[in-house]
């Protein structure tokens, strides 16, 4: 693998949790490419003065409903020790709030971005740039080219590399901004520059990587061809919103995709470097609000042929009825078991899948899956499961390609 392992941050908690029980090592060879979204929404906000709550609209021009600078700051406080990563705004909807809206205005070049971006630098943060493309509706070409290139001239004056990203899968028309800054990406490289093309192929099911390899490394032949021998990421993840999407309700297996889809890419260009969400899916569920409770699950990432992601899950055992009085109403409901009973036992099949396991040396995620094992489970929280994930994926990610520090 070319360079660092770019891993994509999405500033959710269960991603930060991870990032702070990852080894200081490992987090020295990886380098972040830091999303900040809108952070969790605050309570009782969201809703008007009828108490209704507010459209996907309204939510997204009322600033206040959500702690987005606490989520930045928080967020950004966890890079503290990182060589150096690229910071970015969230391009997903249902992550984004009035405060990012803002934030990512087009006028006068993206100040209020760029200016945001050198202000964390002052703070001591050994942050890199990535261009916004987010021009307002009425904008023309000119316009739009024209902010882009006062962005680009703003951070080429004050930074060594920049960083542009693109939804590979979903804007056909992108080249035409890097072929409108073509001038001045030009001078900034022959000046010493660095310029990263982030391709975000966001969620690949799957078994589709192939298909998605093809046309990426037609996309990349014809950045080259354009711009020369930039830095190319191919970014993606294959971890679905839904297990149940590609597997069983209770234990399935599927490949790492991301992984098949960079070496896929790698056999026609060679230089491209790896990215990945670290096993986080693009779509947020943190304002689903759970009534039923939910299916215990333990996830874990093996190197065994290849790259793959298994788990085991369970539906909680009635064990017991009690009579509970609903609208005056006596009324059976069933008692379930508890649910680190249910942690204890699914960890306990993820560490008996042979050859699959595989114990992770200085492994904050799979420490905490042998002493679930054990008895002793770590929390309750779906939450607290996917940070483990996360870890043991990012661990696995870096052995896989030989660049493990331990």
């Amino acid at each position: 693998m070319d360079e660092n392992y770019f891993l994509l941050f999405k500033t959710a908690d269960a991603e930060k949790r991870a990032w702070r029980n990852l080894n200081s090592q490992r987090r020295s060879v990886v380098t972040p490419i830091v999303e900040l979204s809108r952070g969790k929404k605050k309570r009782n906000a969201g809703k008007d003065k009828a108490g209704k709550p507010l459209t996907a609209e309204q939510l997204l021009s009322t600033f206040g409903v959500y702690g987005f600078e606490r989520n930045w700051q928080s967020s950004l406080e966890a890079m503290r020790d990182c060589d150096w990563f690229f910071l970015d705004l969230t391009r997903e909807p249902s992550l984004s709030c009035a405060e990012i809206e803002a934030l990512g205005n087009s006028a006068n070049g993206y100040e209020k971005w760029t200016r945001f971006v050198f202000d964390r630098r002052k703070e001591g943060l050994k942050l890199k740039p990535t261009l916004l493309v987010n021009p307002a509706e009425d904008d023309d070409e000119a316009k739009y080219v024209s902010d882009l290139k006062a962005q680009f001239s703003a951070f080429s004056k004050g930074f060594k590399e920049i960083a542009y990203r693109v939804a590979v899968t979903e804007d056909d028309e992108f080249l035409f901004d890097l072929l409108s800054l073509k001038p001045e990406i030009d001078a900034f490289r022959n000046e010493g520059g660095r310029f990263f093309i982030i391709l975000d192929h966001e969620y690949v099911r799957p078994g589709n990587g192939l298909v998605h390899a093809k046309r990426t490394a037609q996309v990349i032949s014809s950045i080259y061809a354009e711009l020369g021998d930039v830095e190319v990421v191919v970014l993606a993840t294959s971890f679905p919103k839904s297990v149940t999407d590609v597997g069983d309700e209770e234990h399935d297996i599927f490949r790492v995709e991301e992984i098949y889809l960079y070496e896929e890419v790698k056999k026609t260009h060679t230089g491209v470097k790896y990215g990945d969400y670290g096993s986080i899916n693009p779509i947020r569920n943190d304002e689903i609000i759970i009534t039923q409770g939910w299916r215990p699950r333990i996830d874990f990432v093996s190197r065994h042929d290849g790259m793959h992601t298994y788990y085991f899950r369970e539906k909680r055992k009635v064990v017991g009825t009690k009579e509970v009085v609903v609208k005056g109403e006596k009324k059976t409901k069933n008692v379930l078991a508890p649910y680190s009973v249910h942690y204890q036992s699914v960890a306990t099949k993820v560490m008996g899948l042979a050859p699959y396991y595989q114990t992770v040396t200085a492994s904050w995620g799979n420490d905490e899956i042998i002493a679930a094992a054990g008895g002793a489970v770590g929390s309750n929280s779906p939450s607290h499961w996917i940070s483990v994930r996360m870890e043991i994926h990012i661990s696995q990610v870096l052995k896989y390609f030989g660049c493990d520090p331990i």
